[in-house]
């Protein structure tokens, strides 16, 4: 487990990077202190901080682990590794696939409230929320998200079937 983390940790470092490289490209708008770049930067940097803390831990692990010579930590990289261990890990991996790419499908005729309601509520379900405490998450979530992009920052997101409720 440690040796995947260490390459997740390097490969969060890697991508958060390469996010804000390209983000660094984008044009800025006339009239607004923020451009495009922004979320992107922010998500970016977000990224590599992970990255170094996933990195950090992994290190300090691993050093932890050589001071004591404990040979447990061989024995639970094994257990972490088998075969249901990594297909349930894959199968968490996919439906997570589905989910965003359902979302990028259904975002315009379903609108950006009831699809984000959807995906965030599976995307906890999967990770082991139960429904009610999914719901709780959700749509808090969801109108948080709607307030900060449409409300404050004048960006317009789609309504899709609740068009008629639109303010």
């Amino acid at each position: 487990m440690a040796r995947t983390d260490l390459w997740s940790g390097l490969l969060l470092m890697l991508s958060g990077a390469l996010i804000f490289w390209r983000a660094s490209t984008f044009p800025s708008m006339a009239g607004l202190p923020y451009g495009p770049d922004l979320f992107p930067s922010i998500a970016a940097g977000g990224l590599m901080i992970c990255g170094v803390l996933l990195l950090i831990s992994t290190l300090l692990t691993r050093q932890r682990a050589a001071e004591a010579g404990n040979a447990n930590s061989n024995r639970d990289d094994r257990l972490s590794q088998r075969p249901s261990g990594i297909r349930r890990a894959s199968l968490r991996l996919m439906a997570l696939i589905l989910i965003v790419a359902g979302f990028g499908l259904a975002l315009d005729p379903l609108g950006f409230h009831l699809t984000s309601l959807l995906a965030i509520t599976a995307t906890a379900l999967l990770f082991g929320l139960n429904a009610l405490r999914a719901l709780c998450l959700s749509v808090p979530l969801t109108f948080g998200v709607h307030l900060l992009f449409y409300s404050l920052m004048n960006v317009p997101l789609p309504w899709g079937v609740l068009t008629p409720l639109a303010w």
